[in-house]
């Protein structure tokens, strides 16, 4: 049998790798479900504590154990098998291992990176050979977090207008960075899997842009244009920030960012119960703030239309009837879709009001500081010098003035 390079690297890998953060993340079940039903046919290229971790994870299911087989290098991977998959510590390593198995007669190989974790994420299996993305509408909806756009995706896939949704965020972001996918590739594999009725849409979160594009504002920048050359057609989503910034400390303390049915009694009193804690909002508006303004530039730097949330909230056919023209396609001739809608709270309790008054103290309490921490946030989170962080915060200050 031909040897097939070194092994993988078996050594445990650090919390922060992209490997690690994935098996511990929100999707972690899913990965290891799907490893471990694997059949007979199938051969599995892995560190030694992921198939641990595997065999861990079913102990209590009813199932007859591991199918597959195991190996922790490609030059163990046996003839006769049909399937190969590749779980290594990055998607460089991945593709290296991928193409050698790839001398196998008559054999498919995935890697998980590349394929199988893109098509999970759709909610398509793991080996789902995926579809052409030739031909296929794009949009995307950029905002910071809490601006709508959890309603307005899920009112988007009931519609059939594709399935929106916010694939970029961990353990995604992570894998694109430090697991060394890449932003492009991401995009392209997701556009595989997860587009409907000849669509895809996707949801651009400010936080997790940020982190999938290295914290850097020349990288941000160049992996907005590059969508926008690929067709992407943008709708900027915004929403006051105060709100926003209420909205996502209330969700915080509550942890749980949406509700999608009536609250219960014991939600309700947890609810109208919550403390106001100074230090931590203020904490959260300069990083909102700071969000907000690389979203501002983005949209203004590329002509992207802006939807505001109150438009949402009082015309959602009004809106969705303008993302339709904007991206071309007809409403009335695609085959619905199926999404959970959420449920406003904010007119649920008076905690809202009473933590924007809160903040609204803090920003007057805070005045003075607001300028230079600014500056300091956005320059964390773009890697742009002094002068530049200074320059962005002044457009984005011109342009707000001029649409007042």
């Amino acid at each position: 049998m031909p040897r097939f390079g070194g092994p993988v690297d078996t050594e445990r890998l650090p919390l922060k790798s992209a490997l690690q953060n994935l098996l511990t993340s929100e999707n972690e079940n899913d990965v290891l479900a799907f490893f471990r039903s694997r059949g007979p046919r199938a051969h599995i290229v892995a560190p030694e504590w992921v198939r641990e971790r595997v065999v861990a994870a079913g102990a209590d299911a009813d199932a007859e154990g591991l199918l597959a087989s195991w190996s922790q290098s490609a030059d163990e991977a046996p003839e006769g098998k049909s399937n190969f998959f590749v779980v290594t510590r990055d998607a460089m390593a991945e593709q290296v291992i991928t193409n050698l198995l790839g001398a196998h007669k008559g054999a498919r190989t995935y890697g998980l990176y590349h394929h199988v974790f893109p098509a999970i994420l759709c909610g398509m299996n793991g080996t789902a050979a995926g579809l052409s993305v030739r031909h296929i509408t794009r949009y995307a909806l950029l905002c910071i977090p809490r601006s709508g756009s959890r309603y307005l995706a899920a009112v988007l896939s009931n519609r059939g207008i594709g399935a929106p949704k916010e694939h970029i965020r961990e353990p995604l972001a992570n894998i694109i960075t430090e697991g060394k996918l890449g932003f492009a590739p991401a995009i392209t594999a997701l556009e595989r899997f997860g587009q409907r009725n000849g669509i895809f849409g996707t949801k651009l979160i400010s936080t997790f842009l940020i982190k999938a594009s290295n914290r850097r504002m020349a990288e941000i920048e160049a992996n907005v244009r590059w969508m926008v050359n690929r067709g992407y057609r943008f709708v900027h989503l915004e929403r006051p920030l105060n709100e926003t910034v209420v909205s996502s400390y209330i969700a915080f303390l509550m942890k749980k960012w949406h509700f999608f049915g009536e609250l219960d009694e014991a939600s309700r009193a947890r609810l109208d119960n919550l403390v106001f804690e100074s230090g931590a909002a203020w904490e959260e508006y300069l990083r909102f703030h700071a969000e907000q303004i690389v979203v501002s530039s983005l949209a203004a730097a590329n002509g992207i239309p802006t939807i505001r949330y109150s438009e949402i909230e009082s015309g959602i056919d009004e809106v969705v009837g303008r993302i339709c023209s904007l991206i071309g396609v007809d409403q009335e001739k695609l085959e619905a879709g199926s999404a959970r809608i959420p449920l406003a709270t904010r007119f649920e309790s008076p905690t809202y009001g009473r933590f924007a008054e809160q903040l609204e103290q803090v920003l007057h309490d805070e005045r003075d500081e607001l300028q230079p921490r600014l500056v300091r946030k956005l320059r964390a989170m773009t890697s742009l010098g002094v002068r530049q962080a200074e320059r962005l915060i002044e457009e984005t200050l011109a342009r707000n003035t001029a649409l007042v």
